[in-house]
């Protein structure tokens, strides 16, 4: 039963090098520059290889599990359209339409957001039409977020793992096996990419922007699962804080760069791994410190919706950790050397956030 356990590492890693062995001729690669710290071509095939591997192992030990198909065809749709990116630099409107497509994909298959949760006296707040549009706003949400995110070595795979992490716990405790193993199985993929990534400069490799989708929009797939109308596992305010510094982070930069009159999709140096760096830290000091709060919120959150706290409650402490996140963003940002940067150079490591063409 957990033999894909084994199995995973091993087709992700031989996937690797495979595709990090034609990245170069199909110029999937993100060039070195003067803003950039790599001094060599490094292949952005971090996504391809997880996708593979997961395509192959739901194959060989997934063939049943609910809403599959849906996911591995609208995940298709998502990373090809991220490869195209991580080559062309595509358009925004071109890559939201794909992600709006996969999203409707799987809302299609009957996996939506159908309510925010009982949040006040036991009233449960349903979405009724307004399922679809909310639930579209959390695909694109959760897509951009863990793109964005994806700004030094190890922190976009670091966080993954977390939320998909959290994930299992509350499948496996629901008794809901077959998700929690599913979740699993992203986590087996995803370790072989940061070994590559964090430490073997030789082989190294980059998630890109592919990657970056798959991984978010599998997250929130996954999500909706669990808080389902049906058979649900967790809370939906439970849900925030599996996902939580990337969430934070998207409303906080887009709300920051609308306050100075910017475009939210305009890049700059205000993630919060940028204000830690520009602070004073190195980069692998910075991947600790989110990790650990990412993991802190994550056994938090957990904690809380299996002690079955109120939703209002879990909601509320939520917003509290929100607010001292942005007084610890404007302590950071006013302590520290801000730099704009244009279009295209929103990582140190990895371009993939969207920008204005």
């Amino acid at each position: 039963m957990y033999g894909f356990l084994f199995v995973t590492p091993i087709i992700c890693f031989i996937f690797l090098l495979a595709a990090r062995a034609v990245s170069i001729k199909l110029k999937l690669v993100d060039k070195p520059d003067y803003r950039k710290k790599h001094s060599s071509n490094i292949p952005l095939v971090g996504g391809i290889a997880i996708y593979l591997t997961v395509v192959v192992i739901n194959l060989l030990f997934f063939p049943s599990v609910a809403h599959n198909n849906a996911f591995l065809m609208s995940s298709f749709l998502l990373v090809c359209i991220g490869v195209l990116d991580d080559r062309y630099a595509l358009s925004v409107f071109l890559r939201v339409i794909v992600q709006a497509a996969g999203a409707i994909i799987i809302m299609s298959d009957g996996v939506y957001i159908s309510s925010f949760g009982n949040l006040w006296n036991n009233y449960e707040l349903r979405l009724g039409i307004l399922s679809f549009p909310v639930s579209l706003l959390a695909v694109w949400a959760s897509v951009n977020a863990f793109n964005m995110i994806d700004g030094i070595d190890g922190l976009l795979g670091g966080l993954s793992i977390l939320s998909f992490t959290g994930l299992a716990i509350c499948f496996a405790v629901a008794g809901k096996i077959p998700m929690a193993l599913y979740c699993q199985l992203f986590i087996a993929a995803i370790v072989p990419f940061i070994i590559l990534n964090v430490s073997c400069s030789r082989l190294k490799v980059f998630m890109g922007d592919a990657g970056s989708t798959f991984l978010g929009f599998t997250v929130i797939w996954a999500i909706m699962l669990a808080t389902g109308e049906y058979n649900a596992v967790m809370a939906p305010a439970t849900a925030i804080w599996l996902i939580a510094v990337p969430l934070m982070d998207l409303v906080a930069v887009m709300f920051g760069r609308l306050i100075r009159r910017h475009s939210p999709f305009k890049p700059d140096r205000t993630h919060l791994h940028h204000l830690l760096i520009n602070y004073g830290f190195s980069n692998k000091k910075t991947l600790s410190i989110i990790l650990l709060g990412s993991f802190l919120m994550n056994a938090f959150g957990i904690g809380l919706n299996i002690l079955k706290v109120n939703e209002l409650l879990s909601l509320f402490l939520f917003c509290l950790i929100f607010v001292i996140y942005c007084f610890v963003r404007h302590w950071l940002a006013i302590h520290t050397k801000y730099s704009e940067v244009s279009p295209g150079d929103e990582n140190n490591n990895e371009t993939i956030e969207i920008s204005v063409q």
